[in-house]
């Protein structure tokens, strides 16, 4: 179930409460009521605030038309501090522009976007994402200044670049609150069963189809998300088949970053069928068995991910020529 989230503010604000709006609903879990938190004209912001308590998270925009002037505590302490507790509801502001609010509010959710609107905006939603995985812990305000081209096609929307992997860590580094989960995917020499079974693994989803089944999942999957998926110098192929579109960013590397190796062995093809990634346990095992290791057992386990599959005719051949041999009957004569 998404967050409710209710933005209180004056008409000359309505324009940055329809686009805050847009942005968070995009990069977060949330909806927002921007049109239900629009003051009539003349009317008090704490009277739209009880309306906003309703809603998970209120968040004021203040500026002098919303709060013209100094108002004492007793005005403002019975809404924002008593009601909203008794409704569980989480208070943030928005500075739009300098006005007499009083300044005790800058020491909780706070955000101040009187000279960088931009800027406050990715901090609302880095710290809704934070206050999901460690309520009660600011976000983080690292934004570097050259990577802020990708903050724009990346962070913002949805996009897909490919860079260089150093400029790629550090951005997935520093951006990591902007979304939702970050997924970094080494690629580099591994095939598209070992790439969608990776991300499968990460994004804790079993996928037990071929290959391609795999990488339409997935991609259905994180076209929902509002994820960062990493792809570490794939072939360009299979970053093809693994970009989903909708609400997930993708970056794919130039050159590796992390280099997975994988265990050759039918131990390592058994923990792969256990977990259910049965096209990298194929792939694994037909290696083995092209390499004469353990053949009999090889086919055994192919057999049954072909069966698994509907390959009937595939998992007969395996037992036709990898079954045991049948015993020799004895002339009595």
């Amino acid at each position: 179930m998404k967050t409710t989230l209710f933005l209180a503010h004056a008409a000359p604000d309505h324009e940055f409460a329809c686009e805050l709006a847009d942005f968070l609903e995009f990069g977060c879990d949330v909806t927002c009521y921007s049109g239900d938190g629009l003051m009539a004209a003349g009317g008090d912001l704490l009277n739209k605030a009880q309306e906003g308590l309703a809603a998970d998270i209120l968040i004021l925009l203040l500026s002098s038309a919303s709060w013209p002037m100094r108002r004492p505590r007793q005005d403002w302490e019975p809404v924002l501090v008593d009601q909203a507790r008794d409704a569980n509801a989480e208070i943030a502001a928005i500075l739009l522009e300098e006005c007499p609010f009083p300044e005790v509010w800058r020491r909780r959710n706070f955000f101040d976007a009187s000279q960088n609107r931009r800027l406050a905006m990715r901090l609302v939603k880095r710290w809704f994402w934070q206050r999901r995985r460690e309520p009660g812990l600011p976000p983080s305000t690292a934004f570097s200044r050259d990577l802020e081209p990708l903050y724009r096609e990346i962070a913002d929307r949805a996009g897909v670049e490919r860079i260089a992997g150093e400029r790629a860590a550090r951005f997935a580094r520093e951006a990591a609150e902007e979304f939702e989960t970050v997924f970094w995917v080494p690629g580099h020499r591994r095939s598209l069963a070992q790439l969608s079974g990776e991300l499968g693994a990460q994004a804790g989803v079993a996928l037990d189809g071929v290959a391609e089944e795999n990488c339409m999942r997935i991609r259905n999957l994180l076209a929902e998300r509002r994820c960062l998926l990493v792809l570490d110098a794939p072939h360009p192929e299979f970053a093809d088949a693994l970009t989903p579109s909708g609400r997930t960013s993708t970056l794919i590397t130039e050159d590796p970053v992390q280099i997975a190796q994988t265990p050759e062995s039918f131990k390592y093809a058994r923990e792969l069928a256990a977990m259910r990634r049965y096209a990298e346990a194929y792939e694994l095992l037909h290696r083995l068995l092209d390499a004469e290791t353990a053949p009999e057992a090889c086919a055994r386990e192919l057999t049954w991910i072909c069966e698994h599959w509907g390959r009937i005719e595939e998992a007969n051949a395996l037992r036709f020529y990898y079954g045991p041999e049948p015993a020799t009957q004895l002339m009595l004569f």
